[in-house]
């Protein structure tokens, strides 16, 4: 638990200084945390990728002593999660909020909340200042590890072949790492031809049916770029299905995401910082209650995790798990 939390330490403390000032919401007296509660709004709330992101929002709010609930619904729908946490936030007295990146209103969903006197926390995205919108916005530089990950795929392949990208669904972070991934692929090796971005979606099955089509029908495909969390499973599941092995690199330090690192199934993972940025998220909260200082955005690094250091992450996702154990 010591290398966890001085691994988790050393990536906020990577993030500088805070210069932005939070509006104190504490009365004179005492603070106590135990009075403002904090909800995490989430869609999809079992995928394995989310589930880190409760964890590091939820395992910093027990540590600083907040109440902590999720207000998260199975589907991918904005609409269902967002009348979820308007009912907790009525029940539970909530005053503040970690928010998923849902859709793109983003702001208006926080604008609404703050004329609640609930204060608003977005990570994963960068999503622009506005007037009475989130508090501070949290994420890695989503063009930077789309740069990183090609220079590495184009490494691994030689510099020639065919490579697929894949989305879950191409807005926000997607995009905008999809688009890096296949402009540092053009500068950076340009014998390499790089097919055009095609979503996953969210149901694995058909997700593995659509990469297995993408193999069958480019015999000269050597990798696949996937920028959702669920990638792993689905190009690894493809490849065996198509019995062609390619370099695959994707998302997220989940459990099973790891073990087919370990296993060679997939070269390497982008390791977004999921439980950092939520964790982050929480502890901006509390300084906002607090009134003390910090900056609107804040970027946090995204390395690859590869075999080499594999091991460094089981760790830190087996703490997620055993902190969800308390919220599923």
């Amino acid at each position: 638990m010591r290398k966890l939390m001085a691994f988790i330490l050393a990536v906020l403390m990577a993030m500088g200084m805070f210069v932005v000032c939070g509006e104190s919401a504490a009365a004179d007296g005492e603070f106590n945390p135990a009075d403002y509660p904090i909800g995490y709004v989430t869609v999809i709330k079992s995928h394995p990728t989310i589930q880190t992101w409760i964890a590091g929002a939820a395992g910093k709010a027990e540590e600083l002593g907040y109440p902590f609930y999720v207000f998260g619904v199975d589907s991918n729908n904005p609409a269902e999660a967002i009348a979820l946490a308007d009912a907790g936030i009525a029940q539970h007295g909530i005053k503040g909020i970690a928010l998923c990146p849902m859709d793109e209103s983003i702001s208006s969903y926080a604008q609404k909340w703050s004329q609640l006197g609930v204060a608003t926390v977005v990570a994963h995205v960068f999503e622009p200042e506005s007037e009475g919108g989130p508090l501070a916005t949290i994420s890695c530089d989503a063009e930077v590890y789309g740069r990183l990950s090609a220079q590495e795929i184009g490494k691994q392949v030689g510099g020639k072949g065919t490579v697929a990208v894949t989305v879950g669904e191409y807005k926000q972070n997607e995009a905008i790492t999809a688009d890096a991934f296949i402009d540092e692929m053009a500068k950076s090796f340009p014998d390499i031809k790089v097919l055009a971005p095609q979503e996953e979606g969210f149901d694995t099955p058909i997700a593995i049916q659509r990469a297995t089509s993408i193999i069958q029908a480019n015999p000269d495909i050597v990798a696949a770029y996937s920028t959702t969390g669920a990638g792993p499973t689905t190009w690894a599941t493809a490849q065996r299905n198509a019995g062609k092995k390619i370099i695959i690199i994707s998302m997220d330090y989940t459990m099973p995401n790891l073990d087919l690192v370990k296993s060679g199934e997939v070269h390497a993972l982008v390791a977004q910082p999921s439980v950092p940025e939520w964790a982050r998220a929480v502890e901006i909260l509390d300084m906002h209650f607090r009134g003390e200082p910090f900056e609107y955005k804040q970027v946090l690094p995204a390395p690859l995790i590869t075999i080499d250091n594999v091991d460094d992450y089981y760790d830190l996702v087996n703490w997620t798990i055993e902190i969800m154990k308390k919220y599923n």
